[in-house]
């Protein structure tokens, strides 16, 4: 047998087959026996010479004066001495045992090199970032370090990954121990600590007591030596804590879904999803070779769906593994339903919605309830006033609610008064509304929801919106539409489409407007029809499809010409004549903009005459009248500046000015309010007109002769209607740098742009656009 060390033990002697052990036993006997008789007769011999002495001199040594009446005595004692000693001799020598000597000493045992890490993940990919943090954190010193991250973020798979990285500076041993935070059942730190002393060699004694005291024993056995322990899933501070080794060589890696913002000894890394190109690598590598090179878009709709969580992103991919290739669009295709995505996200023992529970199971009931009531914001972010209205708390308690929310990374702040809330997390919370609440409570949350967002769009005009609600506010129309709720999504569509019209991409608007459409005939509301059908011809106008805003618009126009509110009737026959300039209806749009003007000031509205004026100007551009045009938009850019709030307006008015002057050969004015024009876009992030502007400036640029200049304006033009979603800009942009190229003599490059601006008029539906510009190839 071998022990603990690696040394063998003398169980079996002579059965090893060479006979090499009897050989070596009979040696030590006989050596024993030897040193026996040796040490006898060195005893015997005292006596001896005492005696002879004796005789010779009738009388003991001087020395030994004092033994003279037990001289009788000791020939008998010599003799038993001779005696005894040849028996033990010959007694050793016959049962093959040494003489009762003291054994030697054993060496001290050597403390074991425990290596109990896990094997790293396959298919690891991106977190270079991250892993560079970590790896600056260790060599400035950092003594622990916590990886913290929602539930699938992949916290586990890169602390694996780093400690196997880093073994070569831990030689005295890597430890890891599972502290089970996320499944709800953490054990004691007493059970952790003693088999960590286990695996540092320590003995059963030692291994027992309060935690305290193995603490301290832990402590003691990792103080001087190199040793890495990754304490996986810790469920808090206090726990982790409790586990820390004392060497200052020593490194501990802690994972948690807690922030651990209560143990400063840890810095702190936080893990947020993974980068679409490392999530499309993830895709690519688990889902197997050549799965997704050729889907590319379906690939990145998929990992989005995922929300870039790893863990889904791997349940996702590890599905298609046993599939036959081409099978990326069918999965982006399942994971587009929203309500079924959390059952499509589970493969064998792993599943999202599991590790979304668990955290979910950990939170206090409070907690818990505000959660759920989120659930039913469609949007990725929402402020502490929504969260207080959807839970009928008020924003100091909602704001503790989801500051503790952030703190189990089920939530993450967004702003000063806003929290991020991550996709696949949401819809946990939708999917627990719906099994755990009345179905009266789930419409009384989403009433108050709808409220408090009409509140803030009425209020703010959506001032500290963005992304996130321009996708949330249409869907919740369409939801309280689907609930009955119709009033509500009438008011919300109403209040919003001012902020909405001003976004890139209009196909959120024009979801929204056609379920208030819905929800007018179902109801049977004339007005919110004539509403419906202005919302959807305005969005179809910024989408360039002309002809079909202009069938809206009208539509709108004849509904509410016995309106009792003659502003609206005023508002969307403006609407109308300028969908008509732009179709090239000239004579129809004046007519619209004239009735348009006399209405306004029969009803003595400033503003709303500063707005046909507006109209006014730019269709006198389309028909090459500038100096019209420069006198009505002389005339309303005091107006509007003066009078409105928006932003846009005044600064659509200075570039119209801008074309004007430059129409007229006045190239100073018009640099001079093009440049104005441009800094307001700018200014207040409005990425259309940046782009309308800057096709001026180009044809500016061109009436001066210079075509570089011109095609490098025409460029950043084409940039900035890509960042704004605008098909109608970005045709209009490809073809003026086709045009500036052609000029230059550059035929190919030309015919390149002027073949980009025809598939995005074919898109749009502007056939006869797509006509014109395809009669330019080969010119």
């Amino acid at each position: 047998m071998t022990n603990a060390y690696g040394a063998g033990t003398d169980q079996g002697a002579g059965q090893d087959g060479t006979g090499n052990r009897d050989r070596d036993g009979g040696t030590v006997l006989r050596t024993h026996a030897t040193a026996v008789l040796v040490t006898g007769s060195a005893l015997l011999a005292v006596p001896l010479a005492l005696a002879l002495h004796t005789a010779a001199c009738g009388t003991l040594p001087p020395v030994l004066a004092p033994l003279v009446p037990y001289a009788p005595l000791l020939w008998p004692l010599a003799a038993a001495v001779a005696a005894g000693a040849a028996y033990t001799a010959v007694r050793c020598a016959r049962t093959g045992r040494s003489p009762a000597v003291a054994p030697p000493a054993a060496p001290a045992p050597v403390p074991p090199d425990p290596a109990e890490l896990p094997a790293a993940a396959d298919h690891f990919t991106g977190r270079a970032v991250e892993t560079d943090t970590v790896l600056r954190m260790v060599r400035v010193g950092h003594r622990a370090i916590a990886v913290t991250g929602a539930p699938g973020s992949g916290k586990s798979a890169l602390a694996v990954r780093l400690a196997h990285e880093l073994r070569p500076l831990f030689p005295d041993g890597r430890l890891y121990a599972d502290l089970g935070g996320g499944r709800g059942e953490p054990p004691a730190p007493s059970a952790v600590l003693a088999g960590l002393l286990a695996a540092l060699g320590a003995p059963a004694e030692e291994r027992s007591g309060t935690g305290a005291a193995l603490a301290a024993r832990f402590r003691g056995r990792t103080a001087g030596r190199r040793i890495l322990l990754l304490l996986d899933d810790a469920a808090d501070a206090a726990q982790a804590r409790a586990l820390l080794p004392a060497g200052a060589h020593c490194l501990t890696l802690i994972t948690s879904r807690d922030t651990l913002r209560d143990l400063p000894e840890a810095a702190p890394v936080a893990l947020g999803p993974l980068t679409e190109p490392d999530a499309l690598a993830l895709l690519s590598a688990v889902a197997g070779p050549g799965r997704t090179t050729a889907e590319t878009d379906h690939a990145r709709s998929a990992v989005h769906a995922c929300g870039l969580l790893p863990l889904a992103v791997r349940i996702a991919a590890g599905g298609q593994r046993s599939r036959p290739t081409g099978q990326i669009p069918v999965l982006a295709g399942r994971l587009a339903a929203e309500r079924d995505r959390l059952h499509h996200l589970r493969m064998d023992d792993l599943a999202v919605r599991a590790a979304f529970e668990a955290a979910y199971a950990a939170l206090g009931a409070d907690d818990r309830a505000l959660l759920r009531v989120l659930g039913a914001c469609p949007a990725a972010r929402v402020t502490v006033r929504i969260a207080a209205a959807a839970a009928a708390d008020d924003p100091a308690g909602a704001r503790s609610g989801l500051d503790r929310l952030a703190d189990a990374q089920l939530a993450r702040p967004a702003g000063p008064d806003a929290y991020g809330l991550h996709d696949l997390v949401r819809l946990l919370a939708a999917e627990r509304l719906d099994h755990e609440t009345a179905p009266a409570d789930r419409r009384a949350v989403l009433e108050r929801i709808l409220t408090a967002y009409t509140e803030d769009a009425s209020a703010h005009g959506g001032g500290a919106w963005g992304a996130p609600e321009q996708h949330a506010v249409p869907h919740l129309v369409r939801t309280a539409v689907r609930e009955g709720l119709h009033a509500h999504a009438h008011a919300l569509a109403l209040a919003a489409d001012p902020w909405l019209a001003g976004r890139p991409g209009q196909s959120p608007r024009v979801a929204m407007w056609a379920a208030v459409l819905d929800a007018a005939r179902r109801s049977g509301e004339q007005g919110w029809t004539a509403h419906a059908m202005r919302g959807l011809g305005s969005a179809y106008a910024h989408e360039g499809q002309l002809d079909r805003a202009v069938d809206h618009l009208g539509m709108a126009a004849t509904l509410q010409r016995h309106a009792a509110v003659r502003a609206e009737h005023i508002t969307t026959r403006r609407l109308l004549g300028t969908v008509l300039r732009g179709a090239g209806r000239y004579e129809e749009a004046l007519r619209e903009l004239s009735t348009a003007l006399e209405g306004c000031r029969a009803a003595n509205d400033t503003v709303g005459e500063a707005e046909v004026l507006h109209g006014l100007g730019v269709l006198h551009l389309d028909r090459r009248r500038p100096d019209e045009a420069i006198d009505c938009l002389e005339r309303a850019l005091p107006v509007l500046a003066r009078h409105t709030g928006d932003t846009a307006g005044p600064a659509d008015v200075r570039r119209h000015l801008g074309t004007a002057y430059a129409q007229a050969g006045g190239f100073v004015p018009a640099e001079r309010h093009l440049r104005a024009a441009l800094a307001l876009y700018r200014r207040y992030g409005l990425p259309a007109g940046e782009g309308w502007t800057l096709c001026e400036l180009g044809r500016l640029e061109e009436r001066r002769g210079s075509y570089g200049e011109g095609a490098e304006l025409h460029r950043a033009a084409l940039a900035a209607f890509e960042a704004a979603g605008l098909g109608a800009g970005v045709a209009a942009a490809a073809e003026a740098v086709g045009d500036n190229l052609l000029v230059q003599g550059d035929q190919l490059g030309a015919d390149e742009q002027y073949r980009r601006a025809a598939a995005v008029h074919r898109l749009l539906g502007d056939h006869v656009r797509e006509a014109e510009v395809r009669r330019k190839l080969g010119s």
